[in-house]
């Protein structure tokens, strides 16, 4: 099969059958073997906009596949979607930047990238190999650069974890196979059916090889719902309280966030005495990002509690109207605001006790209900 055609036919990642002439991206990565070269004037680790193969356009980025924090949280890539035959450079008709080796049915199976030399042929200065399962799913990214001794050195990878379906489980940037567990990535969690339900992002962590610091849940019919995350605020908060935990993020927060727990309204302080402190509802006519309603306003803010800070800055809660402030805060997050002084005020929201923070995170809980 001509390289045009192969191309033109083959379909994106995860797609069309994987062919054994790719190999494991552990394979020999200067070596070709059976696969077919096509020379490129294009340098790939520049950023500009290329011709699709449907002749939309594709913007490069640094990574053949990488994750975005909001958006379509399944990785992304480009490389697969680039009309390549547009770029070609053959022998005497230009310069190549890189050359790109497919298989029989067109797969991208290599970019390796070309340095030119004052003598002598391009050598091959590093690039990725490109790795997929039996079924034409997407696996691994291998990078390598050329060593001193003219070999080539794995500087890193990114791995992806499927199910028996072909549904993606997890994404790493890094160790493959059960390293993964311990690694930080993107882990997705589904259903018996295979639907979504939520996504879990963990960085590393100091106390462990990795922790989870956010997880994006979705509804019914795969509609993005609450985003629980787990941080510690850069902010001092006026009762000191800041220590990192686990929340539901409201939607579009203008205003700080003092994350508490249940017994914490019973301790509520400021660092001054004697300020006018109210603890109110925003109505629900108001919008969370509106940028307007900053100062106390009696007309768009219903109140939950008021006083006057004590000799030491306390913030005076009876237990009734600490339940009747609690419960505000888990009915309608977002819109609980405490005002420190009639002009300074933070959200008030409820943290997660953990055990619920520890069932929410857990890829192997496949419940809807794991993160309430």
């Amino acid at each position: 099969m001509a390289l045009g055609a192969a191309l033109a036919s083959a379909s994106v990642l995860h797609a069309a059958p994987a062919l054994a002439a790719c190999g494991s991206a552990d394979l020999g990565f200067s070596e070709s073997g059976a696969l077919t070269t096509l020379r490129v004037s294009v340098d790939v680790t520049q950023s500009r906009v290329l011709l699709g193969r449907q002749g939309e356009r594709i913007a490069t980025h640094p990574q053949p596949i990488w994750l975005t924090a909001s958006g379509d949280p399944l990785p992304h890539t480009w490389m697969d979607k680039v009309d390549w035959t547009a770029y070609r450079v053959d022998d005497g008709n230009g310069v190549a930047h890189a050359q790109l080796l497919f298989d029989a049915g067109g797969r991208l199976c290599r970019v390796q990238r070309l340095e030119r030399r004052a003598l002598g042929k391009p050598t091959v200065s590093g690039g990725h190999a490109f790795e997929y399962g039996a079924d034409g799913a997407l696996l691994r990214v291998a990078e390598y650069e050329r060593t001193q001794d003219a070999a080539y050195a794995l500087i890193g990878q990114g791995c992806l974890r499927r199910d028996a379906h072909g549904a993606l489980q997890a994404f790493i940037a890094g160790p493959c196979g059960d390293a993964m567990d311990l690694a930080p990535g993107r882990h997705y969690v589904r259903d018996a059916a295979g639907r979504l339900l939520r996504v879990i992002d963990a960085a590393a962590s100091e106390s462990a090889a990795n922790e989870s610091v956010a997880v994006q849940t979705y509804d019914e019919r795969g509609r993005p719902a609450t985003r629980y995350v787990q941080r510690q605020s850069p902010f001092p908060t006026p009762d000191g309280n800041d220590g990192p935990g686990a929340y539901a993020e409201p939607v579009a927060p203008q205003d700080r966030l003092h994350v508490i727990e249940r017994e914490a309204l019973s301790r509520l302080s400021t660092d001054v005495a004697g300020n006018e402190w109210r603890i109110v509802r925003l109505k629900d006519d108001i919008a969370l990002d509106d940028t307007d309603m900053v100062s106390w306003d009696p007309g768009s803010q219903t109140v939950l509690a008021e006083g006057v800070t004590g000799d030491q800055g306390q913030c005076a809660l009876d237990p009734a109207t600490q339940q009747k402030v609690w419960k505000a805060m888990q009915d309608e997050p977002g819109r609980i605001l405490w005002y420190t002084d009639p002009m300074s005020r933070l959200v008030l929201v409820p943290a997660m006790p953990a055990a619920t923070w520890r069932a929410c995170t857990d890829p192997a809980n496949v419940s809807r209900d794991a993160c309430l």
